[in-house]
């Protein structure tokens, strides 16, 4: 057993001083540290701070940009002008593919009074606003119905060189995997709809409204049956044509 030896108090408040100095020198060397460790926080949160602000302008000026690049593609228009006048699958003498006659040869959209040619970016965003744009099924009405017609006209555009000639439209329309949308209702409402522009190499390049006329199978009708002839059957479809309107910086 170690030797014992006590202290007195002398002893033990100078050891008590020693001890309390060690513990005020730890203090202070931890308040360094938090004070250290705390700038360097407040200066990363200020960098921090910084960034966030620069992000936030940069994040405004790249918005204010997309906004006038948005305004800018919807305000650059190329626009063909028609008169609102009515055509229809007799008023236009439609002529039937040879390969193919439930769908009629494409024919240009008359212009009466207003209308020029146009240079259309092809394959950019084209919108055709209809005033009119009626198709209905004759065979719907008929005693026994679908007996004798059971197909319905519907009528298809493209935006094109004025000079292609029908061929020269299915040639590219097929080149370019484009599918023609149809139109046409009961209600022969007004409508917008996107349409395809093409334009083919070697042709001046004014462009025109060209039109084709389909036929397809109503609803109620079974598949087991094919739409006919485009002449002859489907009713005669009709629209009218307001304007055109291409966006060339407007690619789709």
């Amino acid at each position: 057993m170690a030797d014992y030896q006590p202290m007195t108090l002398e002893q033990r408040i100078a050891a008590l001083q020693a001890e309390n100095g060690r513990l005020i020198d730890s203090n202070n060397a931890l308040t360094q540290t938090v004070i250290g460790k705390m700038g360097e926080i407040n200066h990363a949160l200020s960098d921090a701070q910084q960034d966030i602000s620069e992000a936030v302008v940069l994040a405004g000026a790249k918005t204010d940009q997309a906004i006038l690049n948005f305004a800018d593609s919807h305000s650059d228009l190329r626009i063909n002008y028609y008169d609102r006048a009515d055509h229809s699958k007799s008023s236009l003498n439609i002529e039937a593919e040879p390969e193919a006659p439930h769908i009629s040869k494409w024919v240009k959209v008359p212009i009466a009074t207003q209308g020029y040619y146009t240079y259309p970016a092809p394959q950019a965003l084209t919108k055709i606003h209809l005033t009119r744009s009626y198709s209905y099924a004759p065979g719907h009405s008929e005693e026994d119905q679908y007996s004798h017609d059971w197909s319905r006209s519907f009528p298809q555009f493209v935006l094109a060189n004025y000079e292609a000639t029908s061929d020269q439209i299915n040639a590219e329309v097929e080149r370019l995997g484009l599918q023609p949308k149809i139109t046409g209702g009961w209600n022969a409402c007004a409508t917008t709809q996107t349409i395809d522009t093409i334009k083919l190499h070697g042709l001046h390049p004014y462009s025109m409204l060209f039109v084709r006329f389909v036929n397809m199978l109503p609803s109620p009708v079974g598949s087991d049956k094919t739409p006919q002839n485009i002449v002859e059957f489907g009713g005669n479809a009709t629209f009218a044509v307001d304007r055109v309107i291409n966006y060339p910086r407007i690619e789709v």
